[in-house]
C-alpha cells in the first residue's frame, strides 16, 4: 500500500472513529436525560428515573392525572367502573429482588420470606416471594419508600391507556408475561421469573402482568376507590388487596382490574413486593 493509500485508510478510520464517538456520546447523554435527583432542582418528568439510596430500587416517574378504574367487564368487586383522580408518583421499575430484600434482612433481623433456602425461589434477581404484608411494610419503612394505592397500581398499569393488560401490547401471551403454562418466551413453569424477562409496559415497567402478585397499601374495600374512607389506614386490620398475576395463576388474573384480597398475617409463595413513592416527601425524607 502506497503512501497516499495509507493516508486515506487512515483519514477514513479517524472519521468513523469520530462519528462513533459522536453516536456514542448522544446515547449516554440520553441516558442521562432519563435520571432524576433530589439535587436537580426540578420537577422530575415523565418517564424520568430515580434511584433509592436506601435499598437500590430504580423508580419511575408516573404524571398525575384521570383515568377509569375497574371494568365493567370484570368481575363483580372491578365494579363500577369509576373516574379517580392520581396525583405524580414514583413506582418500581421492577419487582422488589431477592438480593434486595436480603440487605433489608441483614439490617433490620425481619424473619427469612417463605421458600428462602428453596432453589426454585432464592436466586438474587428473583422477585422476593412469601411476604407477609406486614413485612413488605417493613421493607418499604427501611427502604424509605411505601407500597403504591391499588389505585395507583392500576393507573401505573393502565399507563395513560384503557388496555385489558398491563402488558407492552395491551394483550397477553407467554411472549409478553409470565403465567400459568409454558411457552415462547416463558420457560418458567414452577417458579417466578428474574426480573425484566419480558417487555416492559408502555410507562416502562417490567412484570406489572404475572410473575409474581405484589401487594398494595390498600385495604380490600368496595368500589369506588375513595382514598380517605379508611382503605388506606396502614393500622387497620382487613384484608388488603394484591394486583397482578402470577406465574402460578391464569393469564385472566393478569388483567389491570383484577383485584385479589389477601389476609395480611400470611404467606404466600407467589406474593411479592412493589415499591413506590410520593413526590412530596423526597426532601423531607418520608415515604
Amino acid at each position: 500500500m502506497n503512501k497516499r493509500n495509507v493516508f486515506w485508510a487512515l483519514a477514513v478510520m479517524f472519521i468513523l472513529a469520530t462519528i462513533s464517538g459522536i453516536f456514542a456520546c448522544k446515547k449516554d447523554n440520553a441516558a442521562a436525560g432519563r435520571r432524576w435527583s433530589p439535587q436537580s432542582g426540578r420537577a422530575p418528568q415523565a418517564g424520568e428515573e430515580y434511584v433509592n439510596p436506601y435499598d437500590e430500587s430504580v423508580l419511575v416517574w408516573i404524571p398525575g392525572g384521570e383515568y377509569q378504574m375497574g371494568s365493567e367487564d370484570g368481575d363483580a368487586d372491578e365494579k363500577p367502573r369509576h373516574k379517580v383522580t392520581i396525583e405524580g408518583f414514583w413506582i418500581g421499575k421492577y419487582e422488589v429482588t431477592n438480593k434486595q430484600y436480603q440487605k433489608f434482612l441483614r439490617a433490620t433481623g425481619f424473619p427469612e420470606p417463605q421458600y428462602w433456602d428453596d432453589p426454585d425461589y432464592n436466586a438474587p434477581e428473583k422477585p422476593v416471594t412469601g411476604v407477609k404484608w406486614y413485612e413488605a411494610q417493613g421493607y418499604c419503612e427501611w427502604a424509605n419508600l411505601r407500597m403504591p394505592t391499588e389505585a395507583e397500581w392500576e393507573y401505573a398499569a393502565r399507563a395513560g391507556r384503557n388496555n385489558e393488560y398491563p402488558t407492552s401490547s395491551g394483550s397477553i401471551s407467554h411472549d409478553l408475561a409470565n403465567f400459568w403454562g409454558v411457552e415462547g418466551k416463558d420457560t418458567w413453569l414452577n417458579t417466578p421469573a428474574p426480573v425484566g424477562q419480558f417487555p416492559p409496559n408502555p410507562f416502562g415497567l417490567y412484570d406489572m402482568a404475572g410473575n409474581v402478585f405484589e401487594w398494595t397499601s390498600s385495604l380490600y374495600y368496595r368500589y369506588p376507590y375513595i382514598g380517605t374512607d379508611g382503605r388506606e389506614d396502614p393500622e387497620a386490620r382487613y384484608q388488603r388487596v394484591m394486583r397482578g398475576g402470577s406465574w402460578q395463576f391464569s393469564s385472566g388474573e393478569c388483567r389491570s382490574s383484577f383485584r385479589r384480597n389477601f389476609a395480611m398475617h400470611l404467606r404466600y409463595d407467589y406474593v411479592g413486593i412493589r415499591v413506590a413513592k410520593s413526590m412530596q416527601t423526597q426532601k423531607t425524607g418520608g415515604q
